[in-house]
């Protein structure tokens, strides 16, 4: 068969895109054939088989071994549980007995330190939430203080809004005099400047230029008084407009006394709290400290309740307390012994 096979071989063209000739699907079909032929063979092969089922029979021993110790494993855990619990129970009701007096004297000690432990850290929790409602009340205290003084602000504020809307008003009403004033200062000119045209001019006669005259300079007059009613307004408007840069100076600096002072005790208020924050932070360590304390306590406790559990599961203490313990860890103890037998039977 090697033979053949070699043989077969060597005179089949190599696949396609390696040279020219056997198209791909052949190459698929021929190694069908071989896969075949192997089955084949393998099927022939008594002994080989036979190796095969032994090799397989083997596994699915260590299979079912590891599935076995595996359960074991966790009756066993189970059983270790159940012990502790005893124990844990037989405390709790009180039940003694001669045997465990020096377990007995260890967890009395544990239990008073629990005890203690645990007072220092009820005391550490009133503590902690004194500090926190003193923090609220001063937090409440600077909150206060700072709305006192943005009330007294508020005023000031308003006052200096109404300042700026009036001053703006006020350099509208200047820029509308001043211009006033330009205008009039054209008109004084423009009279001025017919006055002198009539003096010059001498085909006019004398009598229309005098009347004329006297018509131009009354009104030259006019002019000249509305010139100075102006002037005497803006006057009065810069002296108001000045009165408010004056006011609203002082408001500003009023104001801004003020923001100092709110700023002022802000920072108080931070500073406080930072120092509230930190003695609080001192109590969580400290408070963190005691947690570990008893939580050491309890892993210090557990192997004391399992040699109590031990103890009176030896002696099978009567009390109908204890009664559900013993029916299952001796449920337990059965399975295991069960467990046991199926591993020693692989």
């Amino acid at each position: 068969m090697k033979d053949f096979l070699l043989s077969f071989f060597s005179s089949q063209p190599a696949p396609q895109g390696s040279r020219e000739g056997m198209p791909y699907w052949i190459f698929w079909l021929l190694l069908c054939i071989i896969l075949l032929l192997v089955a084949f063979i393998f099927l022939r092969d008594k002994e080989l088989r036979q190796k095969l089922n032994l090799f397989f029979f083997r596994t699915k021993k260590k299979l079912i071994k590891i599935q076995l110790q595996a359960r074991l494993k966790k009756e066993k855990k189970r059983k270790d549980e159940l012990i502790k619990e005893l124990g844990k129970k037989t405390w709790k009701e009180g039940i003694r007995v001669e045997k465990s007096k020096k377990i007995e004297r260890k967890l009395k000690s544990l239990e008073k330190n629990r005890i203690r432990f645990q007072k220092k850290l009820e005391e550490m929790d009133l503590k902690i939430e004194t500090l926190n409602d003193e923090l609220k009340e001063s937090d409440q205290k600077y909150d206060d203080k700072i709305q006192e003084q943005e009330e007294r602000i508020k005023p000031f504020r308003e006052r200096l809004t109404e300042i700026n809307e009036n001053q703006s008003l006020k350099k509208l009403d200047i820029l509308q005099k001043q211009r006033e004033i330009e205008n009039l200062k054209r008109n004084l000119k423009a009279v001025d400047k017919k006055i002198k045209g009539t003096e010059d001019n001498h085909a006019l006669p004398e009598n229309k230029k005098g009347t004329k005259r006297v018509e131009l300079e009354e009104r030259l007059k006019i002019e000249r008084k509305r010139r100075e009613t102006s002037l005497k307004l803006l006057r009065e408007l810069r002296k108001e407009k000045a009165g408010m840069e004056k006011e609203k100076a002082a408001l500003q600096e009023a104001i801004d006394d003020q923001e100092r002072k709110v700023k002022e005790i802000e920072e108080a208020k931070k500073e406080q709290k930072h120092k509230f924050q930190r003695e609080i932070t001192e109590w969580e360590k400290n408070k963190e400290k005691i947690h570990e304390k008893l939580r050491e306590i309890v892993k210090q406790k557990e192997p004391l309740f399992e040699g109590l559990g031990k103890i009176i599961d030896e002696l099978r203490v009567d009390n109908e307390e204890l009664v559900v313990f013993y029916s299952q860890i001796d449920s337990t103890d059965k399975r295991i012994r069960e467990i046991e037998r199926q591993i020693l039977n692989i």
